[in-house]
């Protein structure tokens, strides 16, 4: 990861139009993927208790 982290500027710059690919994403970016991934969990696990025999 730190081999990706200092080379994400060198990176960037020889990505031409697909720069943006390697930018740090915004606090407001990392917050609505961090919300969208405690949703996928919990709807799984709604659906894992739901599908489960009744006599388990």
């Amino acid at each position: 990861m730190a081999d990706y982290l200092a080379q994400r500027g060198d990176l960037a710059a020889g990505a031409g139009e697909l720069a943006g690919l390697f930018r740090e994403p915004t606090l407001q970016e990392q917050f609505g993927q961090a919300g969208k991934q405690l949703l996928l969990v919990v709807g799984m696990e709604l659906l894992r208790r739901h599908t489960r025999p009744a006599g388990r």
